[in-house]
């Protein structure tokens, strides 16, 4: 059977694949599965060609395997393929008459999870007809939506399965235009029934549907023109709507309910209890309806107030003038001032306006509780709190040694390294069985196409110590070399192609295709051999406190080690230990450098922990101390490092000052401002000491790493923020995936640090304050307040950058104005203090008003009563220009009065 498989693959025999397949037997199907899975694997390996690629069968070749999967696999192993074997319907259909496997229909009812399948409704149908398919709603509603087609061919489409398709309708239904003009054709025929439809169309709101789906059935809906009557007799649907999480179909409902208010069996009592929410809400359009709404049942209908009042209060959590001074409006009109409703808005007095509260005077105290001012403390790099785990045995380090696998970006990899150099050594016969599942989980980590490069280091060091062992302990770990081969074999299928970097091996031999890999290779390499020698003088790289960090101390007590062995430190390793270095209190470290150590290293941290201004001694490793003079002070040129050869590499690399600017981009109208920023040209020169920075500023292959690597430059982060600004910050709106992670895992990165900003450092931030990203707006917002707190915040430099982007309306002004009003605005009163002077410096950038100019002068007028402060004089000035702009008249107006 499989060598008659094999001939009718090899000579493409296509018409005789079913002949031969229709004289087996079931069993004899099930034997001829793993021939087909191998030859399957041999027909799908990638060809690459000098300009393209192809796969090594041909198209008959694809036929023959897929119909032979079909009819001898079971639904488990022949996956989910909704595509290849149904191009040919004719065939299909040959094959179904005579072999339908017993999970055909459990296969097509799944279908719906699909991005592609090449059946469609009518085929369905078709299958149901013959007993193939016993077909589910959902099927049916699904392959409906995408066949707007023959509707009228079949009773069930219209009576039974158009009700499927509201119910269960596809994601690609919106985009199918005919749909529309379909559905209100139908409806005056009187082919389906108009009021269920309309029906069908407000419970779309609440069925978890994506928004563009839900917001069809709302365009279907308001296309439709109900009626007031349909439209009363649809209120219980029309409000059940109002909790929908889509802000279209609530928005829809809101002025559909606006037709009814008036009509005498108007539900007042079941709204309010929608009210809060609806108030609640962070999108302004339904805040507005919700209001607008609220007080035409006022005007309209004799209620009792306080149902409504007391739901109106939660407008109050905004903090948005606009839509406190309507509800504060609507409040003083309509509702009088009762214990009640007084105790309900002193839930939210401390939200209220300072131009608001005096409107709420009988309602509320009319000044405003006085914050309190924080106490600010200055954040310590390294305390008890943030130190790492130490690990104190050789369990402990098999048992910590996936928890790197799944993080090797972070201080488990160090934690990892430093134990593996103290106890790899520390094994015996009971415990070297803790091996086997870790050596598992690194084979399983290593096989897959796209892993970390520092994961493909560890994981490497693990499977090469774990080979060491199998051959000291070949019986309790009989099991290493069948996962190690299954492995191997998986990376040898893929060396055929010719980007693939090897993984396995010897890990001198593992692949490094840029800088920065490389010189995290030679470490691996040096910490490697250090394993293998029984070497158990630490590496002085590893940090010793969250996220990033080296107790300066802890330095101290690592080189003491090395000078009492006589053994010369690693260039890489000494200078990223020097970069992690914690330097915000050294004092005891260098009392500890001047007693413990001698000659150069002793020389070298007296000048990097600051007890010496100036390098001072023997520079016998030039890059030891030009990495300490750029970690310590990156601004300041040390004459004394002039001869040391580093004159190539340009100066923005160790000062960190960049050169930017934001212009009006005339090429390209969808985003006209752009965000410039140069960074020079430099690829990594050979020499005798290269800096441990060179590697990294030098191109990179991968930028997604970047946010990871900048936790080895935590003093000096500049350079890695000019690469993420550079690429993915230039414009305001970029919204792919890849720049939208990459930008919030730097500012992440950039948070943990918790260290003062540089330029670029402030640069980095007052662009993440305009990004399109919400998540990343929050995460810029996160370090402000807390470096506020810490007194380490620059508003001045902050406020300019912000000023100099919203100058040329890089961004919309309203990312920035809510994330203020939401989450900086009277958090204590230092952070209302710093809010003003970010929100003067802003303005002080500006020049003609721009769009939505009036929000964050609203928010500034708002900061100043909050600090009993006045306008900067400059503004002033500003202000008496701004105040002729017909939309910025009352708001500089109010300004100028203060």
């Amino acid at each position: 059977m499989k060598e008659r498989l094999y001939e009718i693959l090899n000579e493409e025999k296509i018409h005789e694949i079913i002949p031969f397949l229709k004289e087996l037997s079931i069993e004899e199907r099930k034997t001829l599965v793993p021939s087909i899975k191998k030859m399957d694997r041999e027909i799908s390996k990638i060809v690459m060609t000098k300009n393209s690629y192809h796969t090594a069968g041909s198209v008959n070749q694809h036929s023959i395997i897929d119909i032979a999967s079909f009819v001898c696999m079971d639904k488990k192993n022949f996956g989910k393929n909704y595509w290849s074997l149904f191009r040919n319907a004719e065939q299909t259909d040959q094959i179904l008459e005579w072999g339908c496997p017993e999970w055909f229909s459990d296969f097509i009812n799944e279908s719906v999870e699909a991005e592609f399948t090449a059946f469609s409704y009518k085929d369905i149908l078709g299958w149901t007809e013959k007993g193939y398919v016993q077909p589910k709603p959902e099927l049916l509603g699904h392959h409906l939506s995408n066949y707007p087609a023959e509707l009228d061919r079949h009773p069930e489409t219209l009576n039974t399965h158009f009700w499927y398709l509201c119910e269960y309708p596809s994601k690609s239904l919106p985009f199918r235009k005919e749909w529309f003009p379909i559905v209100q054709k139908l409806i005056t025929e009187k082919k389906i029934e108009r009021k269920r439809f309309l029906k069908e169309c407000l419970l779309a709101s609440n069925r978890n549907f994506n928004k563009n789906v839900t917001g069809w059935f709302m365009d279907a809906f308001t296309s439709l023109k109900p009626t007031e009557e349909e439209l009363s007799e649809l209120q219980d649907e029309l409000l059940a709507g109002l909790a929908s999480s889509q802000s279209k179909a609530v928005n829809t409902i809101l002025s559909h309910l606006k037709k009814i208010v008036g009509v005498h069996d108007f539900k007042n009592e079941e709204f309010s209890h929608y009210l809060p929410n609806l108030l609640s809400s962070e999108v302004k359009t339904v805040v507005v309806s919700s209001l607008v709404l609220t007080e035409k049942i006022f005007q309209r209908k004799k209620i009792d107030p306080e149902m409504l009042g007391m739901a109106l209060s939660t407008a109050f959590v905004s903090k948005d003038d606009g839509i406190q001074s309507k509800a504060a409006k609507i409040i003083l009109k309509y509702i009088p001032a009762s214990e009640n409703m007084r105790g309900a808005l002193s839930h939210y007095s401390d939200n209220i306006l300072t131009n608001v509260r005096p409107l709420l005077i009988k309602y509320i105290e009319e000044t405003q509780p006085e914050l309190v001012a924080i106490a600010s403390e200055k954040l310590s790099l390294t305390t008890g709190e943030n130190a790492v785990k130490v690990l104190h045995n050789f369990e402990d380090l098999m048992f910590y040694l996936p928890v790197a696998i799944d993080d090797p970006y972070s201080q488990h990899c160090d934690i990892a390294l430093t134990g593996f150099i103290r106890f790899a050594g520390d094994v015996n016969a009971e415990s070297v069985k803790l091996i086997e599942p870790v050596f598992l989980k690194a084979c399983k980590t290593i096989a897959k196409w796209e892993v970390p490069y520092l994961n493909v280091l560890l994981c490497n060091a693990i499977i090469n110590y774990g080979l060491d062992l199998l051959e000291k302990y070949p019986i309790q770990l009989k099991n290493l070399e069948k996962i190690y081969h299954k492995t191997k074999e998986e990376e040898a299928a893929r060396e055929s192609y010719s980007n693939y970097q090897k993984k396995l091996g010897p890990i001198e031999n593992v692949g490094a295709d840029c800088p920065a890999r490389i010189a995290f290779k030679e470490l691996a390499i040096y910490a490697n051999e250090k394993i293998k020698s029984g070497d158990k003088i630490p590496l002085l790289f590893p940090v010793t406190h969250a996220p990033c960090w080296i107790s300066p101390v802890t330095l101290v007590e690592r080189l003491e080690s090395y000078q009492n062995n006589n053994i010369e430190p690693h260039h890489l390793d000494i200078q990223l230990a020097l970069q992690r270095c914690a330097l915000d209190n050294t004092s005891e470290a260098i009392i500890e450098a001047e007693k413990r150590l001698k000659g150069e290293c002793k020389e070298l941290l007296l000048f990097f922990f600051g007890k010496n201004d100036k390098p001072e001694g023997k520079f016998e490793h030039p890059s030891w101390w030009m990495t300490a003079g750029i970690t310590r002070s990156p601004e300041t040129v040390f004459e004394e490092f002039s001869s040391f050869g580093y004159d190539d590499i340009p100066v923005e690399f160790f000062s960190g000052a960049y050169k930017w600017k934001t212009i009006d981009n005339k090429k390209n109208s969808y985003y006209p401002v752009e965000l410039k920023i140069v960074i020079p040209k430099y690829h990594l020169a050979k020499r005798k000491e290269p800096l441990f920075v060179e590697y990294f500023i030098a191109e990179q292959k991968e930028l997604i790493e970047i946010p990871a690597l900048m936790l080895c430059f935590p003093n000096t982060p500049a350079n890695a923020l000019a690469k993420v600004i550079k690429h993915c910050l230039f414009f305001s709106g970029i919204a792919e995936v890849y720049e939208r992670s990459l930008v919030l895992n730097t500012a992440n990165a950039l948070y943990q640090i918790k260290k003062p900003l540089d330029e670029i450092g402030y640069l980095f931030l007052g662009t993440i304050f305009l990004d399109s990203d919400k998540t990343i707006r929050g995460t810029a917002a996160e370090i402000w307040l807390e470096h506020v707190s810490s007194q380490m915040m620059d508003n001045v430099w902050l406020g300019r950058v912000i000023g100099l982007h919203e100058k040329l309306e890089w961004a919309p002004v309203k990312r920035l104005t809510d994330i203020m009003q939401h989450h900086m605005l009277n958090v204590s009163k230092n952070h209302n203090i710093a809010l003003e002077e970010l929100i003067s410096n802003i303005l002080l950038q500006m020049e003609a008003p721009v769009t939505n100019l009036k929000k964050i002068l609203e928010i500034y007028h708002e900061v100043l009563a909050l600090n009993h402060s006045e306008a900067h004089q400059e503004i002033i000035v500003k202000l008496n220009s701004w105040k002729e702009n017909s939309s910025l008249k009352k708001i500089c107006s109010l300004l100028l009065k203060k």
